[in-house]
């Protein structure tokens, strides 16, 4: 007959929220949709409220429609989206400073190859004496 859907569990709100994560991160839109989930963060309710009056049609479409609804109602699960979305652009900033020290160490080791060189010619080119011309040897 008629089925009243039931509001998430914790397991079902932490699926949702993995998924809203794993989608934003893959189209890289972590920043913008920090931002957006923070200034709206307090339409939130609305936002559920909304979902709710169009879900006898969209669940013609969607199974889970009703699920984001209930997620939606509650501003905590906002608020842990929004910290979800935050570890995740802090793990992706970190991976790319990990990627820019590694290109930095592969082009400084390409230029000493390069220069042919070692780290004791360099230290002599800095201090401006010639190798040749120092006298090593005491004198006679």
């Amino acid at each position: 007959m008629f089925r009243v859907p039931e509001p998430i569990d914790q397991k079902r709100r932490d699926e949702i929220i993995e998924a809203i994560a794993k989608r934003v991160e893959q189209f890289g839109m972590l920043v913008p949709a920090i931002f957006f989930l923070e200034m709206h963060k307090p339409l939130s309710y609305i936002t559920g409220q909304g979902l709710h009056f169009l879900a006898p049609i969209a669940s013609v479409f969607f199974n889970t429609f009703e699920d984001y609804a209930y997620f939606f109602d509650d501003r905590n699960n906002v608020e842990l989206l929004i910290q979800k979305l935050e570890s995740l652009a802090e793990k992706e900033e970190e991976r790319a400073r990990e990627l820019k020290a590694q290109r930095k160490a592969k082009k400084a080791a390409m230029k000493a190859a390069k220069s042919g060189g070692t780290m004791m010619d360099e230290a002599i080119k800095m201090s401006g004496e010639n190798p040749e011309t120092t006298d090593n040897i005491a004198p006679k």
